[in-house]
């Protein structure tokens, strides 16, 4: 069986169905990355169209838990939502330029992007030394994988362009170090990094923290698991500190919406509050 080639048309028509049928909204992906893990995922369940792909994933609960699964890993881009980028860094990062430590965590992680961006941030505001990161991730294989910080050279034209909407004088190769065809992110970046193994909903934090990078992950939970996921997450971050949830979501669940005030809602940024 040939490898299946997907149109921008029928990708369009497949991203309009699962947000009709699914309400997952797929239209802000990078249609580049997401058209190449369709094709992929068709090839190998042997779909020879679109229609076919629709059919089952409308019919088949199960199929579409699977394909959801293959379509988000690894589906970030660094500097992914650049306007996310820059409101963090004025709204919050700046905060603690002359405030000593930071603490930070990202937990869930199923891919680097996220980490890379935001130590690359850190770097050019001159304040990486008095961070410290925890990332945190359900998949041992992934820890490995982000510990590695190898990136497709392939990939990096959309990387760059979204470094550019971020930072247009700046050049995202500057952190990088070319290796065949992969680059690697420079590993002096990593020294106040923790990267571990760890179930959120399982085990509770061990540390408080002055801000969280949550970005689409609620997203893919029921109702009674985002507010258990933001009721862990509240715990463990520290009075006036920050979360980051993703565009698509809201903080407004039972014992989490009182907690928190509204620092960006284009963003979804929020900063935790002391209820008297």
């Amino acid at each position: 069986m040939d490898r299946t080639t997907v149109g921008i048309s029928e990708l369009k028509s497949l991203i309009l169905n699962i947000k009709s049928n699914k309400e997952l909204d797929f239209s802000n992906y990078a249609l580049s990355s997401f058209k190449r893990r369709v094709e992929s995922f068709m090839f190998r369940f042997h779909f020879l169209n679109i229609d076919e792909l629709i059919y089952k994933i409308n019919k088949d609960e199960y199929f579409y838990d699977l394909f959801i699964d293959d379509i988000l890993v690894d589906t970030t881009e660094l500097f992914r939502d650049p306007e996310f980028w820059k409101e963090l860094k004025i709204s919050v990062l700046n905060k603690f330029k002359f405030s000593g430590n930071l603490k930070i965590l990202i937990p869930e992680c199923n891919s680097g992007e996220e980490l890379y961006s935001l130590l690359i941030i850190l770097d050019q505001m001159g304040i990486l030394d008095n961070v410290k990161i925890c990332l945190t991730s359900l998949s041992k294989l992934n820890v490995e994988k982000i510990k590695n910080a190898a990136i497709e050279l392939k990939k990096m034209e959309v990387n760059s362009a979204n470094f550019e909407r971020f930072d247009e004088n700046g050049n995202i190769f500057d952190f990088f170090t070319k290796k065949g065809l992969v680059v690697k992110l420079n590993p002096d970046l990593f020294k106040n990094v923790e990267l571990i193994h760890h179930n959120l909903l399982k085990d509770e934090l061990d540390e408080i923290y002055n801000l969280i990078l949550y970005r689409n992950k609620i997203i893919y939970y029921n109702q009674q698991l985002k507010t258990d996921a933001l009721k862990i997450l509240s715990r463990g971050i520290k009075k006036d500190g920050f979360i980051a949830i993703g565009i698509k979501e809201t903080i407004n669940f039972p014992g989490v919406e009182k907690e928190f005030v509204v620092v960006s809602d284009s963003e979804k940024i929020y900063k935790k509050i002391v209820i008297e």
